[in-house]
């Protein structure tokens, strides 16, 4: 509103000469750039990774340039994450095979949210997550947050999500995916003054990566910050077959 740059979560700006995002689509399949209409490319260091970079691009079935804030509207196109190196001499290549989803398939999404509605959507990625998620001596998880917005007469809501990426086996999978914030303002009664009554609701979820492992991966654990509510940790446990995070059942006392 004050005109101010929006902050470049995804790396949009990291390429003066835009090109340089086209070749990258190129190596992951040179289909892409025939087939889809990319609104929105960006490359970012991945911290404690050397020469490691992740990639981003988004298309859409419209008519788009670069000068997008982020991923949205997923339904209508690709959303393409790739892990790749750039060596010295600024040469690309790929290091594991990239996660492509397709928007016209809700049911495989990295991306599901459950909104203020209650409905299973497709989330927006807002930015990347670089918390150190060391699952492993070898793995290095990184996060895409995401976001779903309601929009009501008189207030809204947002709920986000982080999913988790890791490369496993040679490729950039999607390996766990938990709310991490809720905000939503409903309005309520009217006053004589023209005024409203508004009943604000906010809540918080963070991720702690566990001593204790499972499969050569550590446990993770989900939990509310600050609830008014004794919210008990969630855990979560590496599947080797299903290559993810799998919620434990809570023990029966």
């Amino acid at each position: 509103m004050v005109g101010a740059k929006p902050q470049d979560y995804f790396g949009r700006d990291f390429f003066a000469d835009k090109e340089n995002y086209k070749k990258i689509l190129f190596l992951i399949d040179p289909k892409l750039l025939i087939e889809e209409n990319w609104k929105f490319m960006g490359v970012r260091p991945w911290p404690r990774q050397s020469d490691t970079y992740i990639f981003t691009a988004c298309s859409t079935d419209e008519k788009h340039d670069y000068d997008v804030d982020y991923c949205h509207n997923l339904e209508t196109g690709k959303t393409v994450f790739a892990v790749i190196k750039i060596d010295k001499d600024k040469n690309i290549s790929l290091i594991a095979k990239p996660w492509i989803e397709d928007g016209n398939n809700s049911e495989q999404t990295a991306f599901l949210i459950t909104n203020d509605l209650k409905e299973n959507v497709t989330g927006n990625p807002i930015r990347l997550d670089f918390a150190p998620y060391q699952l492993s001596s070898e793995i290095l998880a990184f996060g895409v947050r995401h976001n779903a917005m309601v929009g009501y007469s008189g207030g809204g809501a947002i709920d986000e999500a982080m999913t988790l990426f890791a490369v496993i086996d040679g490729q950039l999978l999607p390996i766990l995916n938990v709310p991490t914030y809720h905000f939503a303002d409903y309005a309520g009664s009217w006053h004589k003054n023209g005024t409203r009554n508004h009943d604000i609701y906010e809540n918080l979820y963070i991720i702690k990566v566990l001593s204790s492992s499972t499969g050569g991966m550590q446990d993770l654990a989900w939990s509310e910050v600050g609830g008014k509510k004794k919210h008990k940790s969630v855990i979560y446990k590496w599947d080797n077959v299903k290559k993810r995070y799998i919620k434990q059942k809570a023990k029966r006392k």
